[in-house]
Order: C-alpha cells, then structure tokens, then sequence
C-alpha cells in the first residue's frame, strides 16, 4: 500500500480497543505515550470510505489517533477524547452492518430497564397525550414530532406535568394539569374538595384549564401548605413551585380581581365575571321585587345566544314534607368593556355597601318561612305570582289565604318537586302550631332549626290558596300578616236566640274533633250540613260568615257557576273544593245552590245527574257545610234526610231593620251622627239587611263628598232612592219608559231633589 494512503486500525488506549484510520506507512508502528501502548495493526483498505463526522465522538478519537502517529499531537489529547468513550472492549467484525446492528439492540435493552434513581423531579413538564396505532395511551414531551417511549410512567416522575390530550382522531380535546406527588394531591383535595369543574379522585389529581379552582383557592393552598410542608423540604418546593405558577399563569387576572375586591375600581369585565363568582359563594339579586340570597354551585359562559354568564345556584325551600335545597339558575347578560358590581343584575353578597342590613333582612324573613311549614290561615293583600310557561303571572289578592305547600302539590301535581334535604333533616313528629294558636295541619311534623346562612337562602314565597281568587298561588312572605278575628260578630247576627244557641253548640262541638256517634259505613255521615232558606238579603250569607269568625275557621265560599252544569265538572270540582275545606277544617258555603237540590224529573236526566252526584259526595264530606236557596219547596226529597239543621228566615220587622241600622253604623270609620229616633226612622223603610248595608255604604260617599259627618240626612237621601226603586219592582203596571216623553215625565215627578 502505498504511503499517504487511509487504512482501518484496532487502537487499544488504556486496555479499550479503538478503530482507527490511518495514513499507510511502509512499516507497522507502535508507540508508547504516558505509559499508554497505541498498536496499529494495517488492514487492507475498505472497499468505501467511512462517512467522517465531527460531532461524533468516536470520529473525533480516530482523527486524534491518526494525527498522534503523524506526530501531529500529543498523547494526553488522545486521552481526553477517549476517556469520555465506553470502557468495556468493542470488536469490530468484518460485517459492520452486523456489528451496528447489535449496538442498537443493547442501547434499547438498556432503555427498557428502570432506572434505579426513581426521585421525582421538581419540574413543570409539558407533554402531550396520544393514542397510538393499537388505541393505546402514551405520553411524550411536547417537542417536535417523536416516537412512542419505552417505558410507560415515565411522566410521573416529574412533579407536574401540563398535559395536552389527544383523541384517537389526533385531535386536541383538553388540557389537564397532572399533581404527581401525593402529598400535593393529598394538600388540594383538602382544600378545594370536590370542586364542580375538577373533580379531585382520590388516586388522581387532575385540574383541567383552565385551572379556575386554583385561582380560588390559591391563598389557601400556599397558606395551608407553608404550614403543612415546614418539616419537608421536597414537597414545600414542589409547593413553591405550583404556587408560583399559579401567579404566574393568572397574573393578570389576579390584579384585576385584587383592585375589584378591594374598591380600587369596583367595576369587572365581562370575560372576569368567573374571578368573584367562586363556587359556594353567597350572591344577592332581586326577584319580583324581593331580595334573595343562593348559594353558587357552578358556573359558566353560555356561548348560545343570547349569551350570557350563567350561575347555577342553590337555596332553601320548603316540599311539604321536607326542609331542603334546590337547585336553579341566573344568569348576567354578556357586555362590553368594564361594568360596576352595582349594576350586575347578580352579585357577590359581601361585595355589597350595605351588605350586612340586607343579611339581617334575609335571616329574619327565613325565620318566617321556618314558620310557615304546616297550614296557616293568614290575611294577604298584594300581588301573588304563579309560574307559568314564559314567567310568573301576577294576581292580584286581597283578603284570606291558607299557606299549605303539601296539599299545594297534592292537587297542584304539575308544580310539585321534592328537595334535597341535606340542609334539613326530619325529627320526630311534634304538633306544629299555626297562626293565632291554632292548629290546621293534618300532619304533625317539625324540622331542625336553620342556620343563619340556610335561613338568609330561603324562598321569598310560600305556597297556599287564595280564597277569594280561587287559585293556589305563591305569596310575598313579607306581606303575609296575621288575621284578627272578630267571634263577636256572631253575637251580633240579628236571628232567633234560640236557633243562634242550636247552630252555636253544634258547630262548636263539630270543631273540637271530639268521639261521637258515626255511621254504620266508616266515613260516611261525619259532616255538619246547615240548610238556610228564606228571602234575599235576610241574613243567610252572614250566617255562615259569622259562624266560621265564631270556630275561627277558613270560609270557603262558592256558588253554582263555579261548580259548572256539567255532571263529569260537578264532580270534579266538588270533590276537590270538599277535598281542600276537609283538609283545612273549613266552613264550606255553597250560595244559591238550587240547582243542585231541585226535585229530579223522570226525563230530565241531565239535571238527575247532577243531583246524584251532589248527593254521593255530601254523604262522605266531613266538615261544616252551609247551603243557602230561596226555594226550599222544590227539594228533593233524598236531601231532607241529610240536613242536620234547617233555618228558616223570614222578612225582617221594625225592630231587626233598627238593629241592623245600628249594627252596621257602629263599623262606619268615624261613626254616625244619629239617635235612636234617628233609627227608628230609617227602619220604617222596608229594606233587607244587603240594602241597608248598600245604603251606608252610598250615604258614606256622599258625605264624604261635602266634607260633613255622615248623618240622618244622608242616610234618608239614599234610602229614599232605594225604596222608590223597591216600589217601582213591585208595581204590577211598572213603568212604560218607551212612551214618547213619558220617561222625561215621570223623571221629573220622581225627583227627590227638586
């Protein structure tokens, strides 16, 4: 071979067999360096030329070598190059291919094995999270594109890693942040819990972005894990290193939210609202005009139009049966730039001036809800709301009520609903007493005691009837008050001192729910059925008013029109009316009921229907019932059997007009200027007793009118009209107002004041 030329050397450096190229000389050559034997052993030349690298290591040796024989260089710069190379001998056989080949297959074999330093590492690390061709899972650095690792855990060696997760299409889903090291896990499940949008497993903590929970509870974490974490120097630095993170990443929204809170600004921006809005935050807002309270569970950014920032929040409502929570949502709508707290329409309660006047207001009206579970009878006067299918509908009430949420949703079926009763739980059963000492439940039961904060989340309504509009209905709990019963109006009912005792003792005794004869058929024959017949405006309609202000009972008033004609409707609705007066222990009056208690004809059979259905469910109602007619003579005869006490009212005389001018006078605000002659002088006018309370009624105005004390003289004015009226009635030629100029003339012959 000729001299200058390349050739592949076996170099042996420090007992370490090298390969080395070098120029071909006519002798073989060996040299001695630092004690270091360098043999050089010619081969024949490669049929190619190696691919020469500078950034390899072996490359770099080789070329030191081959100046080192050239004379190039000094031993000791061989030496630190080779030093750095594998210490256990490499042969190099004539198939390079082979030799490579099994060079590879070791670096992998050592690959595979698990480092015996398994120490976590406290680094952030950014991976992302694939499926492989089989639809396995395996992480890899989030670097240029690389192949799937070895080793499968690979990840949780690091002490966070910021994971991006793929679907098996390869397309991004989520984000997650992965805590490794169990003492962290352990520090956040302790304080953020079960947090809506992160759940924490027990085995696994995952936060997913965009890490709203750790904005939150970023105080406590690094205020609860300093304490935690002294005595441990790896997990107060792996704590050190979230917290700083978490500033980090949140940077901006931490200064916002700092100069919100503390009254710098008082003003947020729309995509910020999620900053003051944490869950289990206690927020304030207003609805139908009341105040309220609700606890935050989750919330949200609804992108569907129109958007808006949705809360789903929790409050304290009452069943029927059970004191509990439920669940329902406000909403803030979408808006731009920055906008003051004041203005939202939801807000955090303690970001609020007068925060602790409204807290109060809330905890005493949630006592007052606290005691309206059972029935009470209470006396109402303004707007109540039902929910319907785009709102509330607004009635507006004046007069009694009964507040009974259970048989609300007995027979309401379609608003009902049932709560989470984890606020309150049910104790052993106890009377609950109603308004006025008295007691309407059919059910015995008490709850524990609210909270002050349960009691300031409580509804703004309760549930009930509306006596006068006839609906069940939600009513303002704060316009509820109790009703002051008048049982000396009875005394001043103008009727028979006899029939008052009779109708006095039986419903007294029907009241008190005292053992007393039954029927052979249980339940049937328990009520108290009072028939009341006479003339018009004599007094039978008071009666029943009068007795129920005596037992101090609701009075459920209803008349033929609001049973309806049909015999299916009559059914329906007189069931339900006797189903809710049971219930609440009420006097049903059922006005004008003639129609129901008319002798049945062979052929009408409609009308037939009608009374036999009234009479089957009269036979099993259970409470005081009184029917008032003016035509007794066309009962049917099956009703004479199942009255307990007809009264009879006849025209009023001289002495009970006179007592009923002065009974009715006596309740004019102010009183009345009249005597007893005075009296004696309107009682002559046959009037009934509505008449007499009309013409009150219309003499009030007029003296209201000229600024006077109502007197005699008013009085006679509009009595005088009313019996001119009551003459023309009961004239049988009447008169003809269709005669040319006939109406003009006794116009003028009438007038009292001219």
């Amino acid at each position: 071979m000729a001299p200058g030329a390349l050739e592949e050397a076996a170099v042996v450096t420090n007992g370490v067999t090298k390969e080395v190229t070098k120029e071909v000389t006519n002798e073989p050559t060996n040299g001695v360096t630092n004690g270091e034997t360098v043999v050089v052993t010619p081969e024949a030349k490669p049929e190619s030329k190696p691919e020469f690298k500078p950034e390899c290591e072996k490359c770099s040796a080789v070329a030191a070598l081959v100046a080192l024989v050239n004379g190039k260089t000094e031993a000791k710069d061989v030496e630190k190059l080779t030093n750095g190379i594998a210490k256990k001998p490499e042969t190099k056989s004539d198939d390079t291919t082979k030799s490579d080949d099994s060079d590879d297959k070791s670096k992998d074999e050592k690959k595979d094995e698990k480092p015996e330093d398994q120490t976590m590492k406290c680094e952030i690390k950014h991976l992302d999270r694939k499926y492989d061709e089989k639809d396995e899972l395996y992480f890899v650095e989030r670097v240029a594109e690389v192949d799937k690792p070895k080793q499968k855990d690979w990840w949780q060696l690091f002490a966070f890693c910021l994971v991006r997760h793929y679907d098996s299409d390869g397309d991004l889903d989520y984000t997650r942040l992965h805590v490794n090291p169990q003492p962290l896990r352990q520090l956040l499940r302790d304080i953020i819990g079960n947090y809506p949008s992160d759940p924490i497993d027990v085995d696994d903590v995952q936060i997913e972005d965009p890490y709203h929970s750790l904005f939150h509870y970023r105080k406590e974490i690094e205020s609860v894990g300093l304490e935690r974490f002294a005595e441990e120097p790896e997990s107060l630095a792996q704590l050190k290193l979230l917290v700083g993170w978490i500033k980090s990443h949140f940077e901006l929204d931490i200064a916002a939210y700092d100069k919100c809170v503390s009254g710098e600004t008082k003003a947020i921006a729309y995509d910020r609202l999620w900053t003051v809005f944490p869950p289990e935050t206690i927020v304030h807002c207003e609805l139908l005009n009341q105040h309220r309270a609700f606890r935050i569970h989750n919330t949200w950014y609804e992108r569907c139009e129109p958007e808006h920032f949705a809360l789903s929040v929790n409050y304290v409502d009452f069943d029927g049966d059970n004191l509990g929570t439920r669940r329902t949502q406000l909403c803030i709508p979408k808006y731009s730039g920055v906008l003051e707290l004041s203005e939202l329409t939801t807000m955090p309660l303690h970001l609020i001036d007068n925060a602790d006047e409204i807290r109060q207001a809330l905890i005493a009206r949630g006592r007052a809800f606290e005691g309206f579970v059972g029935q009470h009878y209470m006396e109402y006067n303004a707007n109540a709301v039902k929910k319907g299918e785009k709102g509330y509908i607004r009635f507006n009430v004046s007069g009694r009520v009964m507040i009974d949420c259970k048989t609300y949703h007995r027979l309401e079926p379609n608003d009902s609903f049932i709560v989470n009763v984890a606020v309150a739980k049910k104790k052993a059963r106890q009377k609950v007493v109603a308004s006025a000492d008295v007691d309407f439940a059919s059910e015995e039961q008490t709850f524990d005691k609210l909270s002050d904060e349960d009691a300031m989340m409580t509804n703004a309504t309760v549930r009930g009837y509306s006596f006068t509009v006839k609906r069940f209905l939600e009513f303002m709990i704060n316009d509820l008050k109790p009703i002051t019963w008048n049982p000396s109006c009875f005394d001043s009912l103008v009727l028979d001192p006899a029939i008052k005792k009779t109708v006095r003792a039986l419903v007294s005794t029907h009241s008190q729910k005292r053992e007393s004869f039954d029927d052979i058929v249980k339940g049937k024959g328990q009520g108290l059925v009072c028939v009341l017949h006479g003339p018009p405006g004599v007094g039978k309609t008071l009666t029943a008013e009068c007795v129920a202000e005596y037992v101090q009972r609701p009075l459920y008033m209803v008349s033929s029109g609001d049973l309806g004609i049909d015999s299916a409707d009559l059914d329906h609705e007189l069931t339900r009316i006797m189903d809710m007066t049971a219930t609440w222990r009420a006097v049903l009056l059922i006005d004008e009921a003639d129609v129901f208690l008319e002798q049945r004809a062979l052929h009408d059979l409609h009308r037939n229907a009608m009374v036999s259905v009234f009479l089957r469910v009269l036979e099993y109602y259970s409470g005081i019932l009184f029917l008032t007619t003016n035509r007794v003579n066309t009962f049917d005869d099956a009703f004479k059997s199942r009255i307990h006490i007809p009264i009879r009212y006849t025209d009023l005389s001289f002495e009970s007009r006179k007592t009923i001018w002065r009974n009715f006078c006596a309740l004019v605000p102010g009183g009345v200027d009249v005597d007893d002659k005075g009296f004696e002088i309107l009682a002559e006018h046959d009037l009934n007793g509505r008449q007499i309370k009309n013409a009150i009624k219309a003499a009030e105005s007029l003296a209201a009118y000229d600024k006077v004390k109502l007197d005699l003289e008013q009085l006679l004015q509009v009595t005088k009209i009313q019996a001119m009226f009551e003459k023309d009635l009961t004239n049988l030629s009447g008169i003809d107002y269709t005669a040319p100029g006939q109406s003009r003339k006794d116009a003028d012959s009438r007038n009292m004041f001219l």
